[in-house]
């Protein structure tokens, strides 16, 4: 089992959070959100993670030492996450967690995902608004699109933005990845690439609205993680 997470980002949106550190190395709760997030991968069985970096690589290669393999992405500042995946695409070669850096979640949603072959954490829980990573999914919960462009109507959960895909759904997102980017589609979401798998309906939503997690992508989403996610992960 492997798991990919895509590190490359400034993160300036962050700010001041990130000033001069790279956007997984955020301090929630006296620990960093990659150490979340590695301890979380560990007890899923996980033995080898594969960090794509970018902004401040070698404060991540100094942090995280041999706990994970690394690739850079140069570009980080110019291209979206769908490049950082690609420069992993030979990665996604066996059952795979894909996520970003920036997640803090209970280690309870990656066990859910081990039980299904290609599946995507959702919250419908939460309010759907426009802008966010909807996603849409039919009564036996499999996926039939996930974008932030898909309105909220049309909807019945919010995306956590954790992957897991078998072998074969790997491979598949491996291959739509490269197929996209030597098609210039550099500025579209990983998401974009799991159209493979929903137009096979494969790909799953699995519902995690009633565990913690949050997505820091601003000092307002910082504070709400802080009040309500930190408090309820095992072990805080």
């Amino acid at each position: 089992m492997k798991a990919i997470i895509l590190a490359a980002g400034a993160g300036t949106r962050r700010a001041p959070l990130n000033e001069g550190c790279p956007k997984c190395q955020v301090q929630v709760g006296g620990r960093s959100l990659i150490d979340y997030q590695l301890e979380a991968l560990h007890q899923a069985g996980v033995n080898e993670v594969v960090l794509v970096l970018g902004y401040e690589a070698d404060q991540v290669r100094a942090h995280c030492g041999s706990a994970a393999r690394y690739l850079e992405n140069p570009d980080y500042l110019t291209t979206n996450s769908i490049y950082s995946l690609y420069l992993a695409a030979a990665e996604l070669d066996t059952d795979t967690f894909l996520f970003n850096c920036d997640i803090l979640f209970h280690p309870q949603v990656l066990q859910r995902l081990l039980a299904f072959p290609n599946a995507v954490a959702v919250d419908g829980q939460v309010a759907r608004v426009a802008g966010e990573m909807n996603v849409a999914s039919d009564p036996q919960r499999r996926v039939q699109a996930i974008s932030k462009q898909l309105a909220p109507a049309e909807s019945q959960s919010q995306s956590a933005q954790l992957v897991k895909f078998d072998r074969q759904g790997a491979l598949e997102v491996g291959l739509e990845v490269q197929r996209l980017v030597r098609e210039q589609h550099r500025d579209v979401f990983p998401t974009s690439a799991y159209g493979p798998l929903i137009n096979r309906q494969q790909l799953f939503a699995v519902e995690v609205g009633d565990l913690p997690w949050g997505e820091i992508d601003s000092l307002e989403d910082y504070e709400r993680v802080t009040r309500e996610v930190l408090p309820r992960l095992p072990g805080v």
